[in-house]
């Protein structure tokens, strides 16, 4: 029997009022894959979802804010244990005047624990080592060098 095929995006959330930074969101101690590591928030495609939609379904869900689709950074491909998944990174600007705020986000799936706005890609090291695709496309879309950790 074939695993699973996920289609997943990540939204790397930009605001032009902070210059320079991005949100990272923070995954639960009880997270099955990156427990406790910084990351951006990620949603799985619905059947029929364009990426770009799904991105704005990560901030209205996960983030409570809204955001428009900016850029395309990259996609990945890697083998978990029960699926595999397709994971894409679109950088998204915050639109309107409502924040993200991972308190108030309404989601049945992961519920991130806390929020950083940074100016710091090395925040998201300890998750790409772990084997984090979005935190893998962002860094290396920074220009930092290539991680061998697959």
């Amino acid at each position: 029997m074939s695993k699973q095929v996920k289609y997943t995006v990540a939204a790397i959330l930009l605001d032009k009022n902070r210059p320079g930074e991005f949100l990272a969101v923070k995954r639960p101690d009880d997270d099955p894959d990156l427990r406790g590591n910084w990351g951006f928030p990620a949603i799985t495609l619905k059947p029929g979802e364009l990426p770009e939609d799904g991105a704005i379904r990560i901030c209205r869900e996960k983030l409570n804010c809204e955001a428009e689709p900016k850029r395309f950074l990259g996609i990945m491909f890697q083998r978990r244990n029960s699926y595999d998944i397709f994971l894409m990174d679109i950088e998204m600007e915050l639109v309107g005047d409502k924040q993200p705020n991972v308190a108030e986000a309404d989601t049945t799936v992961t519920k991130y624990v806390d929020q950083t706005w940074t100016n710091d890609p090395m925040i998201q090291m300890p998750s790409a080592k772990h084997g984090s695709c979005c935190s893998s496309i962002f860094l290396t879309d920074r220009g930092l060098p290539k991680l061998n950790i697959f």
